[in-house]
């Protein structure tokens, strides 16, 4: 009976407190648009009261009768804000702002996160926001720019086509065996959402990234040990939120085209050109046509005006498109985030196109207060068109011809009588050259993560990326592959992958008074495994079939090959974080690596570093300086490493082959030309960091700045060993390079009112590299762009030097070249040591590297009422790239060549190309003609225009919509290039003339509800 009358009692209690309450409402807005922010947490202050805004931004809070209230207001990327309502307030409006660059945001670093007031290391962060604003399906290819240190180029025009991406330069050496096997020494380590090398980043929809953040000092990639030499980028994407389901659609359709590329000659330019080739150089005197055009169809298409444009007719105004419809919801339990997207690309070359479909679904459930679970992953599928390259082809071809028939379709031998000479356009026929790729990618990442005492989190990922893909290809007799054999090929070529990476993470958090301790300790596991097979033949029957029935093909040349790789990685890491007060930050690493890949006895190694951090300005002494919000001194030592080599390189392996005896065949093997190095290990690059961190005026002004020292060793390269060894090459550690370079951002607001924003970000790096030493001491001198040379970049560019063109008034002319006298138009090199001849062992010098001396972006955004303009511009400064399209000069004018070359007569004595003459560039200049090809690359860049329009708050509440943006981008608009002769290029491919960069349009949209 007592028990009954405590629980009345109890009940009474309870209602009576309620009827002592009163409910506090009101709604959570963006202070610059007034838009709901979801998902704010709402906490009474003093109790344990917490609530978060819905899809509206609103909330609903039980306050004791008769009394204020105080609240405390968070929303990450918002400042915090507290405030106080008194008894008679009912229903509030509570505006957060923007906290840029805020101290308190979390960065994702290598196995955890850290507040940025904490972190003691070099981290650059891209929010969803910047990755958005580039209209492409490569999220890396968005934030060119927008991070100090990381150097991005886009690989090329091609419809899907990737990025380059250094982050501090070149370290290791990259080698035609890396290429072969798909490695490049230098590609920082990618991880998305815990996973290493997780999958690839060309399948991910940039709208489904939530933050992209890259580590690039030893402190931050020393935890990843192995993998982290070139720096890491970590991908993190959206996860569910609390509330009310948020859909949000954004689209847009654009145009790609307006291509900057060097038009061919045509016309007089064309003829003249052709006709000054055949100038007697005795006589002075021009030959008739007949003899200027020996070949019939030729001379009458001269006489009958048949020129032909043939980069126009390879090329279209291409188009792309992309659609995302994303779901993100959730409650206090179980959050959410779903989406399905769609991008297509066509590029500027004729059947060249790409296409993606890719659904990614993240879910987070909090069982009980010390468990949680979730799993991460993507279906992704994807397939491209591509083509051989016709714009080399198109670019030299003689312009003259018919180029279709009388029924519209293309005339595959365009000058009549003319049966070797090929049509630039023959691919573009129906069926005439397929190379179709398709894939699948299947990413699953799932955790569990427990906490069963305060400040201790145990966690464990389990990442699974399974992939395949079919590349198929079929050419014609009268395709551009087949133009010299003139009878068909097919191949298919079938790969499958199998890739895990089991993380175990264990963290201890603790706080006592002013001390404050992480120590987190870690173990990972690597698993990966490939198979290919790969099928072969000619002269399929129908070639309707193209590569579906290889069993077509003739029987006695029909090659099939097979092929499997392994590798496994396991790992063991511990790291330390103390902070004093804030004011003091200090954090030790040390990880241990175990590679199958390299040689026994030194697959394993450590990989330690230590960084430090000073917050001078919550000393005391700094209290009266109210300008600066933060000022933090930071420093950081660490190893890291890098083993780039292919699985299986480290061993002598076998190849089978046959043998006779008389007439009786039978089984050999040899050796597959790699020999073993007993002590092939690790590549260690130390790096030193020195970092500085201001924020001044109220967030107003954000400077970060990192001078960095890196020194790498024992860098691996195959060597090549004398044919009487029996053997080709042999992998050996025998460089070492350094790095040396500064990194900084500014960010500033300049202007900023009710309805107005002005805000800028700039960021800017500059690198210098060399080879400070190899084996023996000496160089390695192999090609013009592959030799490697102490005291110069890794990629260097070791030719003659061009000076000009040999000039009437340089008359007489005593340097020679192999014994002759150089003649007026001639083209005009450096004789280095003055001895009056040119030779290639005394004159040749490193006239450029690959690498800028510096890189940058500039990027303005504009905010007035609805309306957001966002200009964006990036430079690269002291490069040299290798101009594929000048080597197409023909002083011969046999082939054609781009029309803006000014090359040399006796009435034009111009410097830049040398006279005409009966052959090639290389025939007629062979030992000096490459010097021709390596120019200053330098260039600035309008890479992104973007306007947009939000509808107001009062209009989107009656069509019951949360948000509705249109906007308009335009990429690569503008760039003015250093050298003359880029003028109608586009620097930024580096000057290969395959596959040239594109200017974009799009219109979009973004919509949520």
């Amino acid at each position: 009976m007592k028990k009954f009358y405590f629980l009345i009692l109890f009940i009474f209690s309870i209602v009576l407190a309620q009827a002592q309450s009163r409910i506090l409402t009101g709604k959570v807005l963006d202070s610059s648009n007034s838009d709901p922010l979801i998902g704010a947490t709402i906490s009474l202050q003093g109790t344990a009261v917490r609530q978060l805004t819905d899809v509206n931004g609103k909330f609903s809070l039980n306050i004791p009768e008769g009394q204020k209230a105080t609240l405390v207001v968070k929303y990450i990327g918002y400042s915090d804000q507290t405030v106080t309502f008194t008894a008679a307030d009912q229903n509030v409006t509570i505006k957060l702002a923007v906290q840029l660059n805020s101290l308190d945001d979390v960065v994702v670093v290598g196995y955890g996160t850290i507040k940025r007031r904490d972190l003691t290391g070099s981290v650059a962060t891209v929010k969803a926001s910047d990755i958005v604003k580039a209209p492409t399906h490569n999220a890396l290819e968005a934030i060119q720019g927008r991070a100090p240190g990381v150097d991005i180029t886009r690989s090329s025009g091609n419809a899907g086509a990737g990025v380059n991406i250094q982050i501090r330069g070149t370290r290791s050496i990259p080698n035609a065996l890396n290429t072969a096997g798909g490695i490049n020494p230098n590609a920082p380590l990618l991880v998305i959402d815990g996973v290493q090398n997780g999958g690839s980043i060309n399948n991910i929809n940039p709208n489904d990234i939530e933050s992209i953040e890259v580590l690039q000092d030893a402190a931050s990639t020393a935890i990843y040990g192995s993998q982290g030499a070139n720096g890491v980028i970590i991908v993190t994407t959206k996860k569910g939120i609390s509330g009310k389901a948020k859909i949000s659609y954004n689209a847009y359709y654009g145009i790609n085209g307006f291509t900057k590329f060097p038009q061919p000659r045509l016309g007089d330019d064309y003829l003249t050109l052709r006709r000054e080739s055949y100038r007697d150089a005795a006589t002075g005197l021009i030959p008739a046509d007949n003899v200027v055009f020996p070949n019939a169809g030729e001379l009458a298409a001269v006489q009958a005006g048949q020129f032909v444009n043939w980069l126009d007719l390879a090329t279209q105004n291409g188009q792309q498109q992309s659609h995302t419809v994303s779901v993100r919801g959730g409650n206090e339990s179980t959050k959410a985030f779903f989406s399905v997207g769609y991008f297509r690309e066509e590029s500027q070359l004729i059947n060249n196109d790409y296409k993606r479909y890719n659904f990614r679904y993240n879910i987070d459930h909090q069982l009980n207060k010390w468990f949680k679970t979730g799993i991460t992953g993507q279906l992704a599928f994807n397939k491209t068109n591509a083509r051989r390259d016709p714009m080399s082809t198109a670019l030299t071809a003689i312009p003259l011809g018919t180029p279709f028939n009388p029924d519209g379709s293309i005339n595959t031998l365009p000058i009549a009588g003319n049966t070797s000479t090929i049509s630039p356009i023959t691919d573009q026929r129906p069926g005439a050259a397929v190379d179709e790729t398709t894939g699948n990618e299947i990413n699953a990442t799932g955790y569990a993560e427990l906490s069963p005492i305060k400040g201790i989190t145990f966690r464990s990922n389990l990442g699974t990326v399974l992939g395949n893909s079919r590349r198929g290809q079929f050419n014609d007799p009268f395709s551009l592959a087949q133009n010299n054999v003139r009878y068909s090929a097919a191949s298919i070529t079938n790969s499958t992958s199998r890739y895990y990476n089991w993380d175990n993470i264990l963290t201890y958090n603790k706080e006592i008074q002013k001390h404050s301790f992480t120590v987190t300790a870690i173990s990972s596991y690597i698993h990966s495994e490939a198979e290919e097979a790969y099928a072969a033949g000619i002269k399929q029957v129908l070639s309707s079939q193209l590569f579906y029935n290889l069993a077509s093909t003739e029987s006695t040349s029909r090659t099939t090959s097979s092929g499997f790789t392994r590798y496994d990685l396991l790992a063991y890491a511990g790291r330390f974080n103390y902070s004093f007060d804030g004011k003091y930050l200090l954090q030790g690493t040390i990880r241990w690596d175990g590679a199958s890949r390299l040689a026994a006895g030194h697959k394993w190694d450590s990989f330690p570093s230590i960084s430090a951090g000073w917050v001078i300005s919550r000393e005391s002494f700094f209290k009266d300086l109210k300008q600066i919000d933060n000022l933090k001194l930071r420093a950081s030592y660490g190893v890291s490493g890098n083993s780039t080599i292919k699985p299986y390189d480290t061993q002598s392996l076998l190849n089978p082959t046959n043998i006779g005896f008389g007439e009786i065949p039978a089984p050999a093997y040899t050796f597959n030309g790699n020999i073993v190095s007993p002590d092939l290990g690790w590549e260690k690059s130390r790096t030193l960091d020195i970092g500085t961190d201001v924020t001044a005026f109220k967030n107003r002004i954000t400077w970060a700045i990192d001078w960095y020292l890196t020194k790498t060793s024992d860098l691996l390269y195959p060597r090549s060993l004398p044919q009487s060894s029996g053997q080709t090459t042999v992998y050996q550690n025998i460089a070492s390079t350094q790095n040396r370079g500064i990194n900084t951002t500014l960010s500033t607001v300049n202007i900023q009112t009710k309805n107005f924003k002005w805000s800028t970000m700039a960021t800017f790096s500059a690198n210098s590299e060399k080879i400070t030493g190899l084996v023996d001491g000496r160089n390695l001198i192999n090609t013009e762009e592959n030799s490697l040379l102490i005291g110069s970049q890794v990629q260097s560019y070791y030719v003659y030097k061009k000076t000009g063109i040999w000039q009437q008034s340089d008359m007489p002319i005593t340097t020679t070249l192999n014994g002759v006298a150089f003649k007026p138009g001639d083209i005009k090199v450096e004789d280095v040591n003055g001895d009056g001849k040119i030779d290639i062992n005394n004159d040749r010098v490193v006239v450029g590297h690959q690498q800028p001396k510096w890189y940058g972006g500039l990027q303005n955004t504009f905010i007035y009422k609805g309306f957001d303009l966002n200009i964006f511009l990036m430079a690269r400064y002291g490069q040299t790239v290798k101009g594929e399209f000048i080597g197409r000069y023909n002083p011969s004018g046999g082939a054609n060549g781009p029309a803006n070359f000014d090359y040399w007569t006796v009435n034009n004595p111009s410097n830049d190309f040398p006279r005409p003459g009966r052959g090639t560039l290389g025939d007629l200049y062979p030992n000096t003609y490459t010097s021709l090809l390596y120019i200053d690359g330098s260039f600035l860049k309008l890479k992104n225009v973007s306007l947009g329009y939000t509808l107001p708050r009062s209009m989107t509440d009656k069509l019951k919509i949360s948000t509705l943006r249109f906007y308009a981008t335009a990429s690569n608009l503008f760039t003015w290039s250093k050298d003359p002769l880029l003028k109608d290029y586009d620097p930024e491919r580096g000057g290969a003339e395959s596959s040239p960069l594109s200017r974009q349009l799009v219109f979009g949209v973004n919509l949520d509800f």
